[in-house]
């Protein structure tokens, strides 16, 4: 991308993704193999290690994430289903949404039968029983946490549960349906269930935390934004629902001067912002993050970053905020693969080679002077494909003019890809381009790393020692 700096920052994130997991090793912890002491220690699974893991997905790096699979296939049993009962449901269940993507990115349906789809019965299972009635004969969910919220009090309706619910029933539908079978007993009784739950509790700043609890003070989580993303509940394409989100979003960056915020405040801030097409104001999250200008973490020059003055080391951030700059220029959600969706207006000059979307698709474009100049779709799986340029307007020279291209809607194109094929387009009249690097808005083709400590600069003020320092950790007593 055209930004040195965020170019550069994604590359080591993608380092350190790489040092961090492997396949067949354990699954990434809550701050990686650098530290040793923190008052956080373990893994956390109310936030932190989806993130964690979601630049492996369009980073096509699928390999370095079957360890999570692994982690959740061996504690399902003793870790997520005691948690049916408990106030923090939601929180499995979100990490079943990040099995899901794991799977869904390979274009595994088999996988997803295999070893998603009895896990999803089970969770559901926790909603399922706590569903209760009200006056108007829609479906409640009482007592169910928001993460962080309050100190993890139970609310009525929380959005964080009420988007994770209709995510499962719809993921649960879509896998019944491409199971190949006829209709499982339960489906009639999901899609009931969709049309019974009670509406997301909203009022005139937006998304609400629940039915009865406003966001009235500022927060870190963006948990009752979760049914725009990751879940894609609520459709940013409906004006109507764009119009809550946008207000949604704006308020919670914005109430109480955003003293609470925190480095994935900014990081999710910028995939949620990317999600609506908002590609200034997705950039604008992440050099708020890059440049430490608000919230309670430090982002540090060796783009680690911690919480608590330092106690509190954590991996997801940075990492998400690698996902967060793809974010930017692909997303396949809707059952559409979309290039360059969330570009920044400066940024008229932008490639990027093999990046992956949901369904096995391996993507490679360009942009130049501020159109797209061609896209490369390689199938893995011989999934449906339904591409979306938004610029492109016109007829387009299709290599192999073998493969089948339908126009379908304004830069939307049917595409017919066997398992293993490959195509490329691009507008009719044009020179089919290639993958080259993309010079900086400062005009330098390879510019200096802008991280690290730099001795001839004002950095220089930092100490020659960068090594991490050890805070102590007052011991926990044991109970008599």
């Amino acid at each position: 991308v055209p930004d040195a700096r965020l170019e550069a920052f994604y590359w080591i994130q993608m380092y350190k993704l790489g040092a961090a997991s492997r396949e067949g090793g354990p699954a990434i912890d809550l701050f990686g193999p650098w530290y040793r002491t923190s008052t956080w220690p373990g893994i956390w699974w109310n936030l932190n290690i989806q993130l964690t893991y979601w630049p492996t997905l369009a980073g096509n790096h699928l390999e370095v994430g079957d360890n999570y699979l692994k982690l959740v296939d061996d504690c399902f049993e003793s870790v997520f289903l005691p948690q049916r009962d408990g106030k923090m449901l939601g929180d499995f269940v979100w990490a079943l949404h990040n099995y899901w993507w794991q799977l869904r990115f390979a274009g595994d349906w088999e996988g997803v039968q295999a070893r998603w789809v009895p896990k999803a019965r089970s969770m559901l299972e926790g909603y399922t029983r706590r569903l209760k009635p009200n006056a108007d004969g829609r479906l409640e969910l009482p007592d169910l946490g928001s993460p962080e919220f309050k100190g993890f009090q139970p609310f009525r309706n929380p959005n964080y549960n009420l988007g994770l619910l209709r995510w499962l029933l719809s993921a649960l539908i879509e896998a019944d349906e491409r199971a190949g079978n006829p209709a499982s007993p339960e489906r009639a009784e999901w899609k009931r269930l969709q049309t019974m739950l009670v509406d997301y509790p909203v009022d005139e700043t937006g998304l609400r935390i629940a039915s009865d609890q406003p966001l009235d003070e500022s927060h870190r989580h963006f948990s009752h934004l979760l049914p725009l993303y990751p879940l894609y509940q609520l459709n940013p394409d409906e004006p109507q629902t764009r119009e809550l989100l946008v207000r949604s979003l704006r308020h919670w960056h914005q109430i109480g001067d955003g003293k609470a915020l925190a480095g994935y405040s900014f990081t999710g801030g910028a995939a949620l912002y990317a999600s609506l097409g908002m590609g200034d104001d997705a950039l604008g999250m992440l050099h708020s993050f890059l440049n430490n200008a608000k919230g309670r973490g430090t982002f540090y020059a060796n783009t680690m970053y911690a919480e608590a003055g330092g106690h509190n080391p954590v991996i997801e951030t940075p990492l998400s905020g690698a996902s967060a700059v793809m974010d930017l220029l692909l997303q396949s959600w809707g059952g559409k693969i979309r290039v360059f969706p969330a570009v920044p207006g400066a940024w008229s000059e932008v490639a990027f080679h093999q990046l992956r979307a949901m369904d096995g698709f391996l993507i490679s474009a360009r942009r130049e002077r501020g159109q797209t100049a061609w896209v490369e779709i390689q199938s893995e799986a011989g999934e449906p494909c339904l591409l979306n340029v938004p610029d492109w307007k016109g007829r387009l020279t299709v290599e192999p003019a073998s493969v089948a291209v339908e126009p379908v809607g304004p830069g939307l194109y049917r595409i017919g890809l066997a398992k293993g094929a490959k195509v490329a387009l691009w507008p009719e009249g044009k020179a089919r381009g290639v993958v080259a690097p993309v010079a900086s808005l400062s005009g330098e083709a390879n510019p200096a790393n802008p991280f690290g400590v730099k001795l001839d600069r004002p950095f220089r003020r930092l100490p020659q020692d960068q090594s991490w320092p050890e805070f102590p950790v007052q011991p926990v007593p044991l109970n008599p």
